[in-house]
């Protein structure tokens, strides 16, 4: 079983160069992390449409009014300080350029996870930048049409679908991506995913499900208990929440 770091290593502030560095000396196998575009098209790492929750003004104040990433360019994001309102201690940490961490994880045999929050249609500049590097990627899918064309596009890219997980869903995808490049994540059934519908959720009958046609990831593990559970439904993968 391997683990997975979500948007970085828990305990640092998300999707920041600290958590990612962090997460690589921890031995994490995989870091997950959600790519998006500036307004002059750079590729950052942030996970939320807008930069309120995570970043702060520079001297630590709290951004008044909604700013969204894609209204910003990539000189006037760097304007905001993206560790301090973890802690003062992470003060001066910026959004990280998606090349930032391919940087870091070029030739480490780490995979980098990329969610979806980019459509298909924009998709090739991320493409082609992950091709550049020695690095394992997977792609983030919720439905056919993307699955297809990151394919035809990287006929061997890694997919990880989080979408139906019906039987019929199933059968579908496994007929688009071999098995030992297709992962499919489910979500542990507890507080901070109550609003998922019940195909996205863990149960015993889920993961069984899950397990017939591909490897499973198992996301949003927080208790002992619940890692019992995943490790009894067989995950192959596990994100810590």
């Amino acid at each position: 079983m391997q683990f997975r770091a979500h948007r970085g290593c828990p305990g640092f502030p998300e999707n920041t160069m600290i958590a990612f560095r962090k997460a690589v000396e921890e031995g994490f196998e995989q870091i997950e992390t959600d790519p998006q575009y500036t307004k002059d098209g750079v590729i950052v790492l942030i996970h939320d449409i807008r930069i309120n929750r995570t970043c702060r003004y520079a001297d630590g104040s709290v951004i008044p009014h909604e700013i969204l990433v894609k209204d910003l360019t990539y000189e006037e994001l760097m304007q905001f300080d993206a560790g301090i309102a973890f802690g003062e201690e992470y003060r001066g940490a910026r959004i990280p350029r998606l090349e930032e961490l391919l940087e870091l994880l070029d030739g480490k045999g780490i995979l980098l996870d990329l969610d979806k929050k980019i459509p298909a249609e924009k998709l090739a500049p991320v493409l082609e930048l992950t091709q550049r590097y020695d690095i394992p990627v997977e792609f983030s899918c919720g439905e056919e049409t993307r699955i297809q064309y990151i394919l035809s596009q990287i006929p061997n890219a890694r997919i990880n679908y989080d979408g139906n997980t019906r039987e019929e869903d199933l059968q579908k995808i496994c007929a688009l991506v071999p098995y030992d490049q297709l992962t499919v994540w489910m979500y542990y059934d507890n507080e901070h995913f109550a609003w998922l519908t019940d195909r996205h959720k863990t149960s015993p009958e889920n993961c069984a499900r899950v397990k017939k046609y591909a490897k499973l990831g198992i996301a949003n593990i927080i208790t002992p208990s619940e890692m019992r559970n995943a490790i009894r439904w067989g995950a192959d993968i596990v994100e810590i929440f």
